[in-house]
């Protein structure tokens, strides 16, 4: 949890760098650009060249319009029109001495207000009339203010365009990993489950790639029990239908024998009816694993009957007569238990059947001559029995299918418990494990030898 909380932050602080990384950039980049463009502006204000070929500009439209309008000095207030039209000029008209008007005081009405010719300091420039008449103008030239508002426009623009094109440069990695995985996504809805996930970064992304990688193996692993299953039954069918014929072909010809009274004497229709059942203890045989393996691989609706059963009964009757048979052969018991705590729940029927797995086992693969050792002990909440003996000589303790130590093992599983088994050398071992009740009395068992 505290991972996938860290990725999602981890994401949301990425896109965040991102962007103030990006907008920083933009940022920096208008306020070069109209540094560069209002040094450049400035230049040109200060070029003496710039501004004589602005000014004799200025004074060619000024002679222009004066022609276009036919000036002279009965309508010379006609100039106040252009001086209104001419937004990035300064200029003052002059007759003689007197100031006629200018761009910021249209026309003088006042006669006693007198101007000084070139008392701004600036310098001035005659300009003939259309009649002939000569005046004086004094004038200054200024940049567009426009071109200013220019700038800052294209300022703004290529921060803006720095800001996009670099935010997209650095989340281009993270949209390839999104289309790459959308490409994978493809492929597994394909039906093509085999195909892996690319698992880059640790975000979001990544935790959603993981968790689509963890769902196709769970597919994939499901997908391979079934297949193990199915090969199982097909080869358990198989089997069962060779197995089956020939105790049953064996057990009905014999049948037909004492049906017949084909036997020529009480000895030998006892040796037949030994057969027959000797053949039906095998068919019984077969059935049993028949039931185990649908324990095993089968879907089962059976609910357990859980029963509190002390440690102590169980492990007493576990010593003194689960293993009878095996005494009864003359093989030897030797049980050591420790301090133990009182009570489990258990089936009884279905532990029962571990128990009789392990003991036709024991029969089938354990040395008579070698002591069973029974130990039991308290190991982290459970109670574990181990099982020790060693392999007969000459016996292999491998089940052609192993499935009595599968049902052992599911049973002790659906328990909550645990079922292994262990081979070292010569000598085998088998450990149960039972989950221990809460708030039990410890109790101590003697130790006992059989």
């Amino acid at each position: 949890m505290l991972i996938k909380k860290k990725r999602r932050r981890r994401l949301t602080l990425e896109l965040i760098m991102m962007t103030l990384i990006s907008l920083i950039a933009g940022v920096l980049a208008a306020q070069f650009l109209e540094d560069v463009g209002l040094h450049y502006m400035l230049d040109k204000i200060e070029d003496e060249d710039y501004y004589e070929f602005q000014t004799r500009d200025c004074l060619n439209r000024l002679q222009d319009f004066i022609q276009e309008k036919q000036v002279t000095e009965d309508n010379i207030e006609l100039l106040v029109s252009w001086a209104q039209k001419e937004k990035n000029v300064y200029v003052v008209f002059y007759q003689d001495v007197d100031a006629l008007f200018s761009s910021n005081m249209l026309p003088i009405a006042d006669e006693d207000a007198e101007i000084p010719l070139n008392g701004s300091g600036l310098p001035y420039y005659d300009v003939t009339l259309t009649d002939g008449t000569l005046i004086k103008a004094e004038l200054e030239c200024y940049m567009d203010p426009q071109m200013f508002y220019i700038i800052d426009i294209a300022g703004y623009m290529a921060g803006g365009m720095v800001f996009i094109i670099l935010l997209f440069l650095l989340i281009h990695r993270k949209i390839r990993y999104i289309n790459r995985l959308d490409y994978e996504l493809k492929i597994l809805g394909s039906g093509n489950l085999e195909y892996p996930m690319t698992i880059r970064g640790n975000d979001e992304i990544t935790g959603l790639a993981e968790g689509i990688e963890n769902l196709k193996n769970g597919i994939l692993d499901q997908q391979l029990m079934k297949d193990e299953a199915e090969k199982a039954n097909m080869e358990l069918v198989t089997a069962m239908s060779h197995d089956l014929r020939t105790p049953l072909t064996s057990l009905i010809g014999y049948l037909e024998l004492l049906t017949m009274e084909r036997y020529e004497d009480e000895a030998q229709m006892q040796k037949y009816l030994g057969h027959c059942r000797e053949k039906a203890f095998q068919l019984k045989r077969m059935s049993d694993r028949l039931f185990e393996y649908f324990l095993v691989y089968g879907k089962r609706d059976y609910q357990y009957q859980f029963q509190e059963l002390s440690c102590e009964n169980l492990l007493e009757d576990l010593c003194n007569s689960q293993f009878f048979d095996w005494q009864e052969q003359g093989g030897s018991l030797e049980c050591r238990i420790g301090e133990l705590p009182g009570m489990i729940q258990v089936d009884s029927e279905y532990l029962q059947r571990v128990i009789d797995n392990l003991i036709s086992n024991l029969k089938k693969y354990g040395d008579i001559n070698a002591p069973l050792e029974i130990l039991a002990s308290e190991r982290e909440g459970m109670l574990s029995i181990r099982i020790r003996n060693r392999i007969r000589p000459g016996k292999d303790n491998r089940e052609s299918t192993q499935i009595g130590l599968r049902t052992c093992r599911r049973i002790m599983e659906e328990h909550r418990g645990s079922f292994a088994w262990y081979q070292e050398g010569e000598s085998f071992q088998v450990e149960l494990g039972l989950p221990l009740l809460p708030e039990i009395k410890r109790v101590k068992i003697s130790c006992c030898k059989m």
